[in-house]
Parts: structure tokens; C-alpha cells; sequence
């Protein structure tokens, strides 16, 4: 039976050496291997960025970020963005030392880079998991090559990690990277809660009234320092009565609430299906709830685990449908929470029993399982970006760039957040028909008109022409447009765009096809006519 016992906690205990070790890959010839390894990654992450064509929600931040000439006006700019302001501050002090679209890949991937070195050097899971993690689908293309906050989130998670076990020390700095944490998005907001809430238990429950009397002023000072990031997430992310993108799913009320809760709990395989497209709900359910229990010998951490699938589930279902990035955090969330329950055992706390199994069952079937998938997935997100577009808006500036007649040509879009991307790949202006303004981003209020008629964009485009003495052109996304002699189209932030034969006929008489964009498989996809 010592012999059963002894064996089972094998895994533990080499775990918990390469914690305690100065680094988790300490020999020459590992550390080689490492760096050989995080050679490749940072290789093929960079050539797949060089055939990724950024969309509009990655463009986006990086005009705003352009755009403002100090943190105050950066503030003010993108208070109606529904996100905190890390990313568009980090993507502000790259554009003020060197002011190039270049710097939102090379943000992105540095950041991505410096969260899977981590991750590889000092994580406590077996060499070849720390591998298989990082040529994941989440920090192998959708939190590096996809240029938005997530990769941050990934990055924080890990740092706070590597200081968790050293909380006591630098309590100030675990304090600061938290706030850090919670101002990337609101997802990582909750989750800097139930890290705070984890971080109280370990220092309050765990340890002896001494031990906290001696933390003193810092301590609190640093729960202080928490308590600010998380409201400033909030002050960011708070939705006013101007903002266009504030409008929940299925509204808010107590009962919207109570039935979201419970559905995030019966059924979470609902909440987490893009982790593991294909497979039945119930089994994610199932392999959702072996990781929880596998962290049963730290209920704090089980905890965690639960309230985060939990609170997840409710956003997801109440506010938006979680995408895979976003749902993707919950992955993350979880190595994370493994990493501090392999590194807060003690060679004499062995594992016993029902728990070691849950744990073994946790990890190695549930989290494992839901690693793989994810490097599945690798293969078909790297390969389709090579491959296909995801914009139009690189080849129309290209087709803008190279052209003689065209290359200043001022572009009037509908929808109007459609062209967000062309900033990145040509320098043209793009008139807001909905704002009657020039500029790179559209506004997420409701200032902004909500109707528009293709008579009327024609008119605002036809002045355009008599003003400026320039080509005009305007750009339809609309690709529906041939098939009804008239419509009202209802569409994201509820704009309303119409059209009727008279306006049509119109059109087609003063206006010029141009060119055409299909070949994205996103929405970003139109027609081009010029002014004649």
C-alpha cells in the first residue's frame, strides 16, 4: 500500500522540485532544447503575421491609439469602446516612439512571446505540456497573430503566477500586475477577483493572525491597489445612455439573471463550446467539471475554477456570445489555477485517496483533452489565414496605392465601421456619411445617424466630388443591393440603410463600378463605384 501511495504522488513531488528550482528548465541541454523550441514558434507566428490581414476590431485600436495626442485625449477617445484602456495605452507609447502601423503586430507578438517564455521556463507541468500549450491555437495565432487584449490577459496571468508563491514579499507588485490584469477586459476583470479573493484566503485563513500582522500597511495597501484597476475596468467599460453597443442579448432583469445562472451551471458545455467545436455539449460539461474537481485538494482554487466557469456562462449568455478568444480565458484560467495548486503542495502533504484521482483525472483527462483540441485547431487557424482572406480592405489598398487616378481618391463607406481596417494599408481619407466627418474609426454612440438612404449617401458623396476637386468613391458593403428594387436593412448598432428603385437608378447613372472585394471569408467584403 506505501508502495501504491508512493507512486501515485511520483508526478507531484517532480512537480513541485521544478517549482521550488530556479527555473523549470534547468539544464544546458533542456535550456537549448527551449530556446530552439520558442525559436520555431516565434518563426512561424511572424510569417503567419506577414500574410494575416488585419480587420477592422484589430485597426480599430490602433487608430485610436494614433489618433490621440496625449493619455487624456487616448481617454477620451475610448470611453465608448466597451474595453479598458491597456491596449490602446500600450499601442499609444509604441506609436509615440515610433509612429508605424507596424507596431500592432510587433506589440502583439512581443507580448505573446514573453507570455509563452514564461510559460515554458518557469511553469511547473511537464516539458512536453508546457509545449503542446504553446503551439496552441490560443498563443500560437489568436493571442499573438490576432492583434487584440487577450494576449495581455494570458501574459499577466502567467506573471502573477510566477510571483504567486513570493506573495508575501512583493505584495505590491502582485498588487500592481492584477490592476494591470483587470484594465485588459472585462473578463480578466473577474478573474482578478477571484485571484484577489484566492490571495486573501492563502494570507488570511491559511496563515497565522501573526503572519498577517506582519504584512502591515503593504498588505492592505495592495488589496487598495486591486480594488483601483478593478474600478477602473469598470469607469471604462460602463455603458452610458449615449453608447450604440451597450444593448444586452436578452436584456437585464432578475429573471434573465437567475436563468443564465442556471444554465451556466447545468449546462456549461453551452458556454465553452468554440474550446471544443464539434464535440457534445454534455461531454465538455463533463470534462469542464473533472477540472474543477481535480483542484478538490484546494477548495479555494476548485472555487475559483467554479465561480469563473460560472460568471463566464452569465456574461456570455446575458451580454454577448462568447467568441473562442474570449472563451479561450477560461483555459488560461485554469493553468493557471494549476500551476498554484502543483506549487502550494509540500512533500509532506501528499495527495490521498479520492483526490489524487481527481486530480489525475482533472489534468490529465480534462485540461489535457482540452489542449489538444486546441493544437487541432492550430493547424486549421494558421493555415486558413495563410491561405484565405479574412479582410478585403489589404487588397483594395493595394488596388488604392498602385493606382494613378485613384490614389488620392476620398472613400465614403456604408456600413461605415466596414473600411476601419483600410488605415492599415492605404492613407486615404474616409468621409463618415452617418458623422459627416473625415476620420479612421466611426463612433460607438448614438450621435452617430441611424438611418441613412442611398439617396442620401449618394447627395453627401456628390458634394464631396464639388468640394475637394478629388475622385470620390463610395463603398458599398451591402452586396444585397442588386437583388431588391428597394429595402430597409436593419444591422449592427442599429443603423438602418435603405433603398428604393428611383434612388437605384439614380445611382447607377452617376456613379461608376470600379471594382469589387469578395474574396474575404469575413463581412469585410464590397463594392467599389466612383463619382463620375
Amino acid at each position: 500500500m506505501n508502495h501504491i501511495k508512493k507512486s501515485q504522488n511520483t508526478f507531484l513531488r517532480w512537480c513541485l522540485s521544478i517549482a521550488r528550482s530556479k527555473d523549470s528548465i534547468d539544464s544546458t541541454k533542456s535550456a537549448i532544447v527551449a530556446i530552439a523550441i520558442l525559436g520555431i514558434w516565434l518563426t512561424i507566428v511572424i510569417f503567419t503575421a506577414t500574410r494575416h490581414e488585419f480587420w477592422r476590431d484589430e485597426v480599430r485600436a490602433l487608430s485610436l491609439a494614433r489618433a490621440a495626442f496625449s493619455p487624456l485625449d487616448l481617454f477620451e477617445l475610448t470611453r465608448h469602446e466597451g474595453h479598458p484602456i491597456l491596449w490602446f495605452l500600450l499601442l499609444y507609447i509604441g506609436k509615440s516612439i515610433v509612429d508605424t502601423q507596424l507596431i500592432l503586430p510587433i506589440i502583439s507578438i512581443s507580448v505573446a512571446f514573453a507570455a509563452v517564455v514564461i510559460f515554458l521556463f518557469f511553469s511547473p507541468f511537464p516539458f512536453w505540456i508546457r509545449c503542446l500549450f504553446i503551439f496552441s491555437a490560443l498563443p500560437f495565432f489568436y493571442y499573438s497573430v490576432i492583434a487584440r487584449n487577450y494576449g495581455i490577459s494570458m501574459l499577466l496571468m502567467f506573471v502573477v503566477a510566477m510571483i504567486y508563491r513570493n506573495r508575501g514579499q512583493y505584495p505590491l507588485l502582485m498588487a500592481s500586475v492584477l490592476a494591470l490584469l483587470a484594465n485588459t477586459n472585462i473578463h480578466s476583470a473577474i478573474l482578478v477577483c477571484l485571484i484577489a479573493a484566492l490571495w486573501a484566503y492563502d494570507t488570511i485563513i491559511e496563515q497565522r493572525p501573526a503572519s498577517v500582522r506582519r504584512l502591515g500597511f503593504s498588505f492592505y495597501l495592495s488589496f487598495v491597489i486591486v480594488f483601483a484597476g478593478v474600478l477602473l475596468c469598470v469607469l471604462f467599460t460602463m455603458p452610458t445612455s449615449e453608447d450604440s453597443t451597450s444593448t444586452p442579448m436578452h436584456g437585464i432583469s432578475v429573471r434573465n439573471l437567475f436563468y443564465s445562472f442556471v444554465e451556466a451551471v447545468l449546462r456549461p458545455g453551452q458556454t465553452f463550446y468554440a474550446l471544443m467545436p464539434k464535440v457534445p455539449p454534455f461531454v465538455i460539461s463533463l470534462l469542464l467539471y473533472l477540472a474543477v474537481f481535480g483542484l478538490i485538494h484546494r477548495p479555494n482554487l476548485a472555487l475559483a475554477a467554479l465561480g469563473s466557469l460560472i460568471a463566464f456562462g452569465v456574461i456570455f449568455r446575458v451580454f454577448y456570445g462568447g467568441s473562442y478568444r474570449h472563451q479561450g480565458l477560461f483555459l488560461v484560467f485554469l493553468l493557471f489555477l494549476y500551476w498554484l495548486f502543483i506549487e502550494s503542495l509540500n512533500n509532506g502533504k501528499a495527495i490521498k485517496g479520492i483526490k489524487i484521482f481527481l486530480f489525475y483525472t482533472g489534468f490529465y483527462v480534462s485540461v489535457l483533452s482540452l489542449i489538444f483540441w486546441n493544437v487541432h485547431k492550430t493547424t486549421v487557424s494558421v493555415w486558413g489565414d495563410i491561405n484565405l482572406e479574412i479582410s478585403s480592405s489589404k487588397a483594395f489598398g493595394e488596388f488604392l496605392n498602385t493606382s494613378e487616378s485613384y490614389r488620392d481618391a476620398i472613400i465614403v463607406p456604408e456600413p461605415d465601421y466596414l473600411l476601419e481596417s483600410l488605415p492599415y494599408y492605404a492613407n486615404n481619407r474616409i468621409y463618415i456619411p452617418r458623422e459627416h466627418r473625415f476620420g479612421t474609426t466611426v463612433s460607438w454612440t448614438t450621435k452617430s445617424n441611424q438611418h441613412l438612404s442611398l439617396g442620401e449617401l449618394l447627395s453627401l458623396a456628390m458634394d464631396l466630388k464639388i468640394n475637394f476637386d478629388q475622385p470620390v468613391f463610395i463603398v458599398l458593403g451591402h452586396l444585397e443591393i442588386y437583388k431588391y428594387e428597394h429595402r430597409k436593412k436593419n444591422y449592427s448598432y442599429n443603423k438602418i440603410f435603405t433603398w428604393n428603385a428611383d434612388e437605384f437608378a439614380e445611382f447607377n447613372r452617376l456613379t461608376i463600378p470600379v471594382a469589387k472585394f469578395m474574396s474575404a471569408h469575413s463581412d469585410e467584403n464590397y463594392f467599389v463605384y466612383a463619382i463620375k
